[in-house]
């Protein structure tokens, strides 16, 4: 079974795109103490979701155009 979405995409985030946790937290609008918490493995709100999901798809798009 793999990983669930939200977790994945800070995985991303903080390890393939090299964001500091304070950075995911201002880039997305999440507080920096429930970005850390989502990581360890808490459920996500579905805006927070929306949130993460967002911030991921945008860095790999702005990153797929250099």
């Amino acid at each position: 079974m793999g990983l669930p979405s939200t977790k994945r995409y800070l995985i991303e985030l903080l390890h393939k795109y090299k964001l500091t946790y304070e950075q995911v937290s201002k880039y997305s609008g999440i507080e920096l103490d429930r970005v850390k918490a989502l990581k360890k493995g808490q459920e996500p709100t579905d805006k927070e979701k929306a949130q993460l999901k967002a911030v991921a798809y945008s860095l790999a798009d702005l990153l797929s155009k250099d």
